[in-house]
């Protein structure tokens, strides 16, 4: 078995899913965020000998950790509906212990699992403009001038944080693991994204550019979260190999 897990209104996850299983993938599981939060029996177990996770949906599928062969992670918040029923002084709380168990228990996910939970993010790690400015640079990619201040150290990390300004148009590369899949461009860049990806240790990354005929290509953001519809059928096709285990995808 093989798992989706992402938002019902992911569209690109949901357009990954279908194109998932029609490359034989055919007991691939789609598990929408919205799911987990109704009527859920969880049974996940912590000790210093093994981590042990199963779930029973409401719908009646039952999802074991010996069943599972490898996930595709799109969850980058956990249920919130409920959160209706807490005190609203309550509720920050809540939904830090929501976050918290699902840390756990994705991290407990077998098999190869794209992108894995970290402490900065359920879908792998979010990052501040300026340090995926910072690590754009250390991969080779060519870096505008970036000015940081005070002010921008309080703003929220936002996957529509980018290194230009707002309404320009968008090149997205997207790396799957040792592939680079979408617009055409030059080797130098496409090597620069899988050096980059490597130093933010993540098999499935968008990595944006302004490409200017005159400029040539600049590097204006990257996310875990990106629309994987902008890569095609190579894409799917990196996935499914990721997903089999036959790329190097923890």
């Amino acid at each position: 078995m093989w798992l989706v897990l992402c938002p019902s209104d992911d569209l690109a996850a949901l357009w990954a899913f279908h194109g998932l299983k029609e490359r034989g993938l055919e007991s691939l599981e789609l598990v929408t965020v919205e799911t987990l939060g109704l009527g859920v029996r969880w049974d996940h177990r912590v000790s210093t000998q093994r981590v042990s996770l199963e779930f029973t949906l409401a719908d009646g599928r039952c999802i074991r950790d010996g069943d599972l062969q490898g996930t595709l992670n799109r969850l980058s918040y956990p249920p919130l509906d409920s959160l209706v029923l807490f005190q609203p002084a309550d509720r920050e709380y809540v939904r830090q212990e929501l976050t918290s168990f699902f840390l756990s228990w994705l991290s407990a996910l077998p098999g190869p699992v794209i992108n894995r939970p970290t402490p900065w993010g359920l879908t792998g790690q979010w990052r501040h403009v300026s340090e995926w400015a910072a690590l754009a640079a250390r991969a080779g990619l060519p870096v505008p001038p970036y000015h940081l201040t005070s002010r921008d150290l309080h703003e929220p990390t936002s996957p529509a944080m980018r290194l230009v300004p707002n309404g320009v148009a968008i090149t997205t590369l997207i790396v799957a693991g040792s592939a680079v899949v979408g617009a055409s461009a030059p080797p130098s860049i496409r090597e620069g994204c899988l050096r980059l990806a490597g130093l933010a240790d993540t098999a499935l990354l968008g990595v944006e550019f302004l490409a200017d005929p005159q400029a040539g290509w600049l590097f204006a953001g990257a996310t875990p979260l990106p629309d994987l519809r902008l890569g095609g059928e190579p894409l799917l096709d990196a996935l499914a190999l990721l997903l089999r285990g036959k790329q190097g995808v923890q």
